[in-house]
């Protein structure tokens, strides 16, 4: 999975991991082999629960911190583990992630829905989940993409009334952000905001107690952890974001994360080649910004209807055509944070211009 990686990324991406400020991991506990897969984890009740990711069974494993063996297991039962990739939870829901899509061909994306109170008191380890269905509004191909796909995703965090899911992009290694409902439905969601990780993210939290998020990720035989600070809305982009490399012992393929205070944090990496399953910890204490990622111009919602927003487009002329070639708006943006008002728009397909980029946009 990793060789097109290694192959991709460029240069000053590896001088970035190899010259940043380096957060060590300590290692708790080797992972027991049925967990060599492990794909996210929560610290929910002093409990230490994880899932592995695609292929493996619809089920939740409880960690014993001491020995890193299995301490308990839950089935989901009517479940399937297409490719489970992340879990977080609110105060009265568990949800998992099922949205792994290596291909970018899946049409069943979902998030799994479980009652805290029936994880914790189900007489025989098992329970059932409800069912968000979901689908990306910009993905209008899903032919086969193995590992270039922009619709692959392995972070989610519950962030206020809403989830929030990270992408993995194999195209761009950026991450895209998405907004999706906690009430069961099926939905159409659209980008509300990006981030220029430059590497493959693939876990995420939202610690509340320090109204911190931190993604964590790989890429060329590197992993690094994302820490976004001082959040105060869902375009997490505004706040302070910043990266750092990350130290793991174990296998390098760090997976997951889950806070277990205001400035500590368990993670998991999965077994790869030689290297095993490790839990490790880590703390955010005394973390300066070394690296601060850039901002990067993003066009949302879409599909829209009222309203376009604008990011990071400051001194830019932009134009916008549409499918007849028609310029139906223009204008000399000066500002970061820009509205268009398009409630005079008729429903169709519209192209953004730039100077160096098109954006292709749905009403």
């Amino acid at each position: 999975m990793l060789t097109k990686l290694q192959l991709t990324l460029p240069f000053f991406f590896l001088t970035l991991q190899l010259f940043g400020q380096t957060v060590q991991a300590d290692s708790v506990a080797g992972l027991n082999i049925s967990l060599n897969e492990t794909s996210g984890i929560i610290y929910l009740q002093n409990k230490i629960i994880t899932h592995n990711d695609s292929g493996g069974q619809p089920v939740l494993y409880e960690i014993d911190t001491l020995t890193g063996s299995v301490a308990r297991q839950v089935v989901v039962s009517n479940a399937t583990n297409v490719d489970w990739e992340d879990i977080c939870f609110d105060d009265s829901y568990i949800y998992i992630a099922d949205i792994g899509n290596n291909l970018g061909n899946r049409t069943d994306l979902k998030v799994y829905k479980i009652l805290i109170s029936d994880y914790f008191n189900t007489p025989n380890d098992t329970v059932n989940a409800d069912v968000i269905s979901f689908s990306y509004s910009n993905q209008i191909d899903f032919t086969l993409q193995q590992y270039s796909t922009n619709f692959d995703a392995e972070a989610l965090i519950s962030y206020d009334d809403s989830l929030y899911i990270f992408t993995k992009n194999w195209g761009n290694n950026k991450t895209n952000i998405y907004a999706l409902s906690k009430n069961v439905g099926s939905y159409s969601i659209s980008v509300i905001d990006s981030i220029d990780t430059q590497g493959l993210i693939s876990g995420a939290v939202y610690n509340e107690q320090a109204n911190q998020i931190v993604l964590v990720g790989y890429g060329y035989n590197s992993p690094f952890m994302v820490v976004i600070n001082s959040v105060t809305s869902n375009v997490f982009s505004n706040a302070d974001v910043n990266k750092y490399n990350l130290l793991v012992s174990g296998s390098f393929q760090v997976e997951s994360i889950c806070n277990y205070n205001t400035s500590g944090y368990y993670i998991t990496s999965e077994n790869y080649n030689t290297q095993p399953s490790v839990l490790s910890r880590l703390s955010t204490d005394g973390l300066m910004g070394v690296y601060s990622l850039p901002a990067i111009k993003s066009v949302y919602p879409n599909p829209f209807n009222e309203v376009l927003i604008l990011k990071q487009f400051n001194n830019s002329e932009i134009s916008i055509y549409n499918s007849l070639g028609e310029l139906v708006y223009s204008k000399h943006i000066q500002s970061d944070d820009f509205q268009i008002n398009t409630s005079h728009f008729l429903p169709g397909i519209y192209f953004l211009k730039t100077n160096s980029t098109t954006y292709k946009l749905i009403k």
